[in-house]
């Protein structure tokens, strides 16, 4: 059929890293690269190749991957569910719009809700409409963003837009919805009418301050720890599930462990019903994990209420996990609740009780797809039981007729090809889902059903699934060699080595030969597994050369064929010397190599005669040469006329340089960090986005000393730990989220620990949000911290800019990091002056303002220039008193591009003003987004509310 793409078989590496660059390289011009990226789509083991995949699929805007990708939207990973969207709106496929209401309220992950919601604005317009009003209640704000961008841009081409939002606004009474129609209203040149949509105020006191009410978390964590679990409102403890800040989730988790209260259980099960807020949903499991109270009196409580979802899961998991009979039997009408989610959340425990299996079987019947979804993945288990499994597949045939969905389809031929049920197979191969009629091609030919005619279609197929289903022992003996896929030539290779001994011993010597020229090193280590050393001379030539192989895997099979050899030596000795001699260098190499393995006084006599041998060639003489180190030196005293020919001792050192400590890169651009004595780079580098550690070490001998770290870092964790720069010249500038003097000593130790270092250069308080995080105890701690040599200097992080000015002003600080930014000048005006008046070292982050700067700000002409992330980082290093930026660049074309700060950081005069007036311009269309959109009401805090309300009126 032709060639495989080599990038195609490296697709199939066992090394992910391999894989990672193949999926890039594959070439996608040619329909077997198209298929070879589905394959990685939808099997590969790692997460960046499938996402990768995903990507270039899109690209492609080829309408056959699109069933693949809508299947490839229920991967278990994020990133990879995020590039299958975007693919999809590439594609133009209007059928995702019959996923979007689903991922609206299941998908956790806020970044994916967002490429789901813009995928539909870009497929469908004015279509997505009451999709995009449905995300303006969305618990977070960039989602909210999102739809609301969506909606401004159809809403400026059709006045219908306007009109329903209007409506739907007026209608609404969350805060939200009405606060981005007020935001839309001035997008598209609108009027408020006086007295429409009334807004609370972002921040506005709700009623009298709490001794645990602070604006930040880690304020709110200490006081926490110091309180009686029994002092905590259960509300509070229940919201904090859901908080961002993680520290407080924790303690929230183990202060409800602690009060063991049974109604703290069932109100915290209300998340369960909620997954788009992060964290709440599987704090609550984590709770539920570690449990002190009778879980049957709790499933038993559960059921004596209106049925909620996420209650009824836990409940019937309880019931089918202990087989209890009563609660069973009170699960299983629910079932049949008359809402879906409620009936799903029966199922999922029922499915694992054999009692109950014919009520989960007859749940195939259900009007609802995703109720039917909870029986599917119970077949795609596979029951245990051959009773059970048979129950699954004759339900299943049964169900056919109302099969829709391409799961449901496949689960049927699975099911029909299990029974053997030709007549519904048959039909099963005219499916428009190549997955299911490989499936019943697959059935039908093991059946030997298929006429010739049918199976040469197949076989000539241009999808590999279709091709790889009609494969039998006498097709794959060509195909291991021929495919274009190197996947369909793996699984006939596979079917071949599964059969070797229906093979005749010239048929598997055939196809032995032909797979050790294979391309794929998977192929010749099964080929080296089908040839026989005591075979043909052509058979131990092939072991030969694949003992030399490069890849691991097919030097070790083709080892383990010939040391199965007893007559090995003989039959070495009969190729090396023997009639019609091999004369190839790379044979006679391995040859010498396998008759020498032993280093014993035979083995020693072989090298003496072959050294003395003054007819092999010089490549194998060399070879010769080297073993003789294999040998005792004592051996050399029977042949003193080899001895000279034997590698000096300076020869046998190891070749390369010696290994001297890195030198340190330039420190031309570095500026000092306040009056800290550090001496930073301009650019701090974050381990944020998983940069590996050959990237950082670039950027370090680029000329970067400061880098930003927090213990999820892996790869800078590695780095800073590899030795490959040296520890005094670095600046590791790390932090804690907690609050108070025993919280911030043990994040210290830990720090240090995972370091492996003996002091952090800045320590901060990341993300102060309130002045009691920036009190005396903690500013002791930290400068205790710092006489003791475990820290150089310390300081705070933070967004608010008259904290940071009030907090200079009480306490010698001596590093503050702030967002700056040509849109967020502020600091400019006060808090700078103050902090190079007092010598404080200034970081900043977000130069980009998110990335904002670097497109048009409304009423921007379209042709004016726009600044790039090298015009931001000088911009703000070009303010007085500022010291280095954040920089997290998220690939290696980005830290790049950002290196180039190092060459002249700073700003051009002439281009400051510029750079001013854009900020501006972007400054004034983020003020009006983050009143109305981003701070509107909604998130975390409101979501519970609006679930707490529901309990109110339950009773």
């Amino acid at each position: 059929m032709g060639p495989v793409d080599p990038a195609a078989v490296r697709l199939l590496d066992e090394n992910a890293e391999v894989r990672r660059e193949a999926v890039e390289a594959v070439d996608t011009s040619a329909v077997p690269g198209r298929f070879a990226l589905r394959q990685a789509l939808l099997t590969d083991e790692d997460a960046e190749v499938r996402a990768s995949a995903a990507r270039r699929l899109g690209v492609l805007r080829d309408g056959h991957f699109v069933p693949a990708l809508l299947e490839a939207l229920g991967d278990p990973m994020p990133a990879v569910r995020d590039r299958v969207w975007r693919a999809l709106a590439r594609l133009g496929a209007e059928v995702l719009l019959t996923r979007v209401p689903r991922a609206l309220h299941e998908e956790p992950v806020w970044w994916v809700r967002r490429a789901a919601i813009r995928a539909a604005a870009s497929v469908a317009g004015p279509g997505a409409l009451e999709l995009l009003l449905e995300a303006l209640e969305d618990p977070f704000w960039r989602v909210r963003n999102a739809a609301v961008q969506a909606l401004a841009w159809l809403g400026e081409a059709d006045e219908r837009v306007l009109q329903r939002v209007r409506t739907v606004a007026d209608g609404s009474r969350k805060g939200a919805v009405k606060a981005a129609a007020a935001y839309l209203e001035g997008v598209w040149g609108g009027a408020v009418a006086p007295g429409g949509f009334p807004l609370p105020v972002p921040g506005q006191s709700q009623g009298p301050a709490g001794p645990l009410d602070n604006e930040d978390p880690a304020v709110v964590t200490a006081r926490l720890e110091r309180m009686p679990a029994s002092d905590v409102p259960v509300s509070e403890l229940v919201m904090w599930l859901g908080d961002p800040h993680e520290p407080l989730r924790a303690l929230a988790r183990r202060r409800l462990r602690e009060r063991r209260d049974p109604e703290a259980f069932r109100l915290a099960l209300r998340w369960l019903d909620e997954p788009r807020v992060p964290h709440a949903a599987d704090e609550v499991r984590a709770l539920l994990e570690r449990l002190d109270v009778d879980e049957v009196a709790l499933a038993s409580r559960i059921l004596d209420e209106p049925p909620r979802p996420g209650a009824v899961g836990l409940a019937a998991w309880v019931a089918a996990r202990r087989a209890h009979v009563g609660l069973l039997e009170r699960v299983r009408p629910l079932a049949r609740h008359p809402e879906p989610p409620v009936r799903r959340a029966a199922l999922s425990g029922l499915v694992h009780d054999p009692e109950s299996r014919a009520v989960v079987l007859s749940a195939l019947e259900d009007a609802d797809e995703t109720v039917r979804e909870e029986v599917l993945s119970a077949w795609e288990r596979r029951p245990v039981a051959p009773e059970a499994l048979e129950a699954h597949a004759r339900a299943l045939v049964a169900f056919a007729p109302g099969a829709r969905s391409p799961r449901e389809r496949r689960a049927v031929a699975e099911a029909a090809a299990f029974l053997e049920e030709e007549p519904l197979l048959a039909r099963a191969t005219e499916d428009e889902d190549p997955s299911i009629r490989a499936v019943a091609l697959a059935a039908l030919s093991r059946l030997g059903v298929l006429s010739e005619a049918e199976l040469r279609a197949a076989s000539v197929h241009e999808d590999p699934w279709i091709r790889a289903a009609v494969l039998d022992a006498e097709s794959a003996k060509s195909v291991c060699a021929s495919d274009p896929d190197p996947w369909v030539r793996r699984a006939a290779m596979g079917l071949l080595v599964s059969r070797r001994h229906e093979l005749s011993a010239l048929e598997s010597r055939a196809v032995a030969l032909l797979g050790a020229g294979s391309p794929d090193p998977w192929i010749r280590a099964r080929a080296a597994g089908l040839l026989q050393a005591e075979g043909e001379r052509e058979e131990l030539g092939a072991l030969l050369r694949l003992s030399l192989d490069t890849s691991p895997m097919v030097r070790a099979a083709a080892a383990s064929a010939l040391e199965a050899c007893d007559t090995l030596d003989a039959r070495l000795a009969d190729l090396l010397h023997g009639p019609g001699a091999e004369r190839t260098e790379d044979l006679r190499v391995s040859a010498y190599t396998w008759l020498l393995r032993r280093a014993d006084d035979a083995a020693f006599e072989h090298l003496c005669a072959a050294l003395r041998d003054a007819s092999e060639p010089e490549r194998v003489a060399s070879h010769l040469e080297a073993l003789t180190l294999v040998f005792p030196d004592e051996a050399f005293a029977r042949a003193p006329d080899l001895e000279p020919r034997r590698p000096t001792r300076s020869q046998r050192a190891k070749a390369g340089p010696v290994r001297t400590a890195p030198e340190s890169p330039s420190h031309s651009s570095r500026r000092l960090l306040g009056r800290t004595g550090l001496s930073v780079s301009p650019l701090v580098l974050s381990g944020a986005h998983g940069l590996p550690a050959s990237a950082l070490a670039e950027a370090h001998e680029a000329g970067v000393n400061a880098f930003f770290w927090e213990p999820r870092y892996m790869e800078l964790t590695r780095f800073l730990r590899s030795g490959r720069t040296r520890r005094e010249g670095l600046v590791v500038v790390a932090g804690t989220y907690h609050s108070g003097a025993e919280a911030i000593r043990r994040d210290v130790r830990a720090a240090l620990r995972l370091l492996r270092t003996d002091h952090l250069d800045v320590f901060l308080l990341f993300w102060v949000r309130s002045r009691e995080r920036l009190d005396a105890e903690n500013f002791e701690a930290l400068e205790a911290l710092r006489a003791e040599g475990r820290i150089r200097a310390f300081g705070f992080s933070t967004h608010h800019r008259e904290l940071a000015l009030e907090a200079l002003r009480q306490h010698p600080w001596p590093v503050v990091m702030t967002r700056h930014s040509a849109a967020h000048p502020g600091a400019e005006a006060a808090l700078f002056p103050e902090a190079l008046a007092r010598g404080t070292g200034v970081l900043t982050f977000t130069a980009t303002c998110y990335g904002r700067l670097l497109r048009p700000a409304p009423g921007e002409p379209p042709d004016l220039p726009l600044p790039d992330a090298v015009d931001c980082y000088r911009y703000a290093l070009s303010q007085p008193g500022v010291g280095a930026c954040l920089s997290a660049p998220r690939n290696h074309r980005e830290l790049k591009q950002n290196l180039e700060v190092l060459e002249r950081p700073w700003m051009m005069p002439d281009v400051l003003a510029a750079m001013r007036a854009h900020g501006e311009r972007v400054r004034a269309g983020n003020q009006r987004f983050n009143a109305l959109v981003r701070q509107a009401p909604g998130g975390t805090r409101d979501t519970l509310l609006a679930l707490l309300d529901e309990e109110t009126s339950d009773i």
